[in-house]
């Protein structure tokens, strides 16, 4: 399928700031990373700003938008995230303030340092309060959601429902001892990582209430480089104690699972989930 963003229609440029006219922007610029929506820094005469449009339904199986918009919002008030200025659901779109910064790049995640700064960044997103309403995660109920979402003959050639039962075992091992659920960023691809004046999270689509070691985990699932210098990640998030390696390992291993069976509900060839 093809991913190459077309230009922003003329419905999505309207809603950001000083184009609400038909006034040309100042400068459009497509922002990389992502698979999921379409990004691009739009400067006006009132400022600079993001304007991310969905993408289609097929690339983003499991997004819940209110979900999103719920824990978005409690983590930019705390200076977590960019405040989001103005949401279409009826466009598909949603403007943010720009930050100024870089992303960080996928060796960033193997230094023991750049694990500490995330830690703590984390420490404080666990912290906040959890706005009223928001339901906590399922991982079995989102492995089956994906299941559903997969052709038929693919599911059962790759096996997909004894990844989903193997999944949910992991579940139960990490709920064994869980210590609670706080906000949960829950995809931490490096491009997600904005470091400027802060280290800030950028796209909340598949953030949940959760025990705050699935964070943890989906940093050690989707960066293997990163498993050396765990214990400098969980010490710096304050995760850290007796008992969490089991725990940790067993997160992992629900990490890698959705991973395999998003792509699978994608229409994309993954490899094995270990």
């Amino acid at each position: 399928m093809n991913c190459v963003a077309e230009m922003p229609g003329p419905a999505a440029l309207a809603l950001v700031p000083g184009l609400e006219a038909g006034t040309p922007p100042l400068r459009l610029e497509r922002l990389a990373g992502g698979t999921v929506n379409d990004s691009w820094r739009v400067d006006t005469l009132r400022g600079r700003f993001v304007l991310r449009v969905d993408g289609p339904a097929w690339r983003r199986p499991g997004v819940d938008r209110d979900r999103e918009q719920r824990l978005h919002d409690a983590a930019a008030g705390a200076g977590l995230a960019p405040r989001v200025l103005l949401r279409a659901a009826a466009v598909g779109a949603q403007v943010r303030e720009y930050l100024e910064g870089s992303v960080w790049h996928a060796a960033d995640l193997s230094r023991p340092e750049s694990l500490a700064r995330l830690g703590e960044r984390l420490a404080q997103t666990h912290a906040l309060e959890v706005p009223a309403g928001a339901a906590r995660f399922d991982p079995d109920a989102c492995a089956r959601q994906y299941l559903g979402l997969m052709d038929l003959g693919v599911a059962a050639a790759t096996g997909a429902a004894a990844v989903v039962a193997a999944l949910r075992a992991a579940a139960e091992r990490v709920a064994d001892g869980s210590r609670g659920a706080g906000i949960i960023h829950g995809d931490l691809m490096h491009s997600n990582l904005l470091d400027g004046d802060a280290l800030w999270f950028l796209d909340w689509e598949y953030a949940q209430r959760a025990d705050p070691l699935y964070d943890a985990a989906c940093v050690l699932a989707y960066y293997p480089a990163a498993r050396p210098h765990a214990r400098r990640l969980l010490a710096a998030a304050g995760l850290a104690g007796a008992g969490v390696d089991a725990r940790l390992g067993a997160a992992i291993e629900v990490y890698q699972g959705l991973t395999w069976l998003w792509h699978r509900a994608r229409g994309v060839a993954v490899g094995a989930t270990g």
